[in-house]
């Protein structure tokens, strides 16, 4: 890697993107970032492509569930009309 100095600032861009992107991969995929690095560059973009789906699928599961479950759980003690949860029906 080259010193931030004497490398051009889109170039350095594009080393950070590629960095992070690698990063991504290896944590996705719970591998080293030699590993990484050592994939041909149609494996790394399938890779970061199937990483990068899984987890917005993930997430849009998450958020559906989330909304799926909001108000349907009742809260002991909200409702007026029935005594407190261990107040022994005062």
């Amino acid at each position: 890697m080259k010193s931030p100095n004497s490398v051009k600032a889109e170039d350095m861009d594009m080393e950070l993107v590629m960095n992070a992107s690698a990063y991504y991969v290896a944590k996705h995929y719970n591998m080293s970032l030699g590993q990484v690095w050592d994939m041909s560059m149609h494996e790394f973009q399938e890779s970061l492509a199937f990483a990068s789906a899984a987890d917005k699928l993930k997430g849009e599961e998450m958020e559906k569930m989330s909304k799926d479950s909001k108000g349907k759980m009742p809260i002991a003690g909200t409702d007026a009309a029935q005594p407190m949860p261990f107040s022994d029906g005062w």
